[in-house]
């Protein structure tokens, strides 16, 4: 706050505010520490196409005790459909669709929720609901047609307890584009390879990365961030407990 205090001046851009705070955090002495406010902007390099999104969903569905499955063909009562996820619990089985999106400002709306909910009306002898969850803010339409009609709605921001940012916080599950140990290429070499979690890669041994040419160094410097990133997490949890 002192640092940004003395850049400030009247009407002042937010993104220009963003920024200044960026580069004080990359300044940072405490290892990593820029990374974690960039978790939305990793989320969005889980592109292009919204194959990873898919999968990470269904991780932190997984972490948070359902059992999945992704890209599932179900018959419905009119047509065949592709769900992204299928999650069960408790004897129960919920259509999970993800829309992803790579670009900032980019918002889900109502037509969205109106195809997830069509989907799911053919095939809703088979699922107890119809879940959408995007990677960025959904429409006050698309929030207020999915409360009419029953669904289950999540975003980056959306509901206030239970939102996309929450789910992550809960299962302490991290994507793989968060790691600012690596580049570009490099996260969509992981991706390519089905390593859509920071928890995968870490349970990967170093054959797995001398067979994506990375060195033994950048493999100690990725290992240590993923260790820097679970102690944070413990300590934070920590705190939240005291």
């Amino acid at each position: 706050m002192n640092e940004i205090k003395n850049h400030l001046y009247q009407d002042i851009p937010s993104a220009e505010i963003y920024q200044q705070i960026n580069q004080i955090l990359k300044t940072s002495s405490e290892p990593h520490v820029f990374s974690r406010y960039q978790l939305k902007q990793a989320i969005m390099q889980l592109g292009p196409s919204g194959y990873p999104f898919e999968k990470f969903i269904a991780a932190l569905l997984q972490g948070l005790g359902y059992s999945v499955e992704t890209g599932v063909i179900v018959s419905g009562k009119c047509i065949n459909h592709e769900i992204d996820v299928v999650a069960l619990k408790d004897n129960q089985h919920f259509m999970v669709e993800c829309k992803f999106h790579n670009r900032s400002g980019t918002r889900s709306d109502v037509k969205v929720a109106l195809y997830v909910k069509a989907r799911f009306d053919d095939v809703a002898s088979v699922f107890r609901q119809a879940w959408l969850i995007t990677n960025t803010k959904l429409t006050s339409d698309a929030i207020q047609y999915g409360e009419c009609a029953g669904m289950k709605m999540i975003g980056w921001s959306y509901p206030n307890k239970g939102s996309l940012q929450d789910l992550i916080t809960d299962t302490h599950l991290h994507p793989i584009t968060y790691l600012s140990s690596l580049s570009q290429s490099q996260k969509q070499q992981f991706l390519d390879n089905g390593i859509v979690l920071c928890k995968f890669l870490h349970q990967k041994n170093s054959e797995f990365f001398r067979s994506l040419n990375i060195s033994a160094d950048k493999e100690k410097e990725i290992r240590q961030e993923i260790y820097c990133i679970a102690r944070q997490t413990t300590n934070r949890l920590t705190r939240k407990k005291r």
